[in-house]
């Protein structure tokens, strides 16, 4: 038997918090490269883009936290 079942807006949002934690582990091993290399310009690189997916998070967990709590 199959079972079906509607996707909710916080399984999206479940979904995209789990993309976000493996791009930020990503732009943190790229920061330990660019530290072990003393390589500045991929350091400010990776620094921007974790400043950036941080950012996208701290947007999800608001909306989950809006969600989840009534007001």
């Amino acid at each position: 038997m199959t079972t079906t079942r509607e996707i909710t807006e916080t399984d999206t949002r479940a979904t995209r918090l789990q993309a976000l934690e493996a791009q930020i582990c990503q732009a943190r091993d790229d920061l330990a490269y660019a530290a072990a290399n003393a390589d500045i310009g991929y350091a400010l690189s990776a620094t921007e883009q974790l400043a950036t997916l941080l950012q996208h998070t701290l947007q999800e967990l608001n909306c989950l936290a809006g969600e989840v709590s009534p007001r």
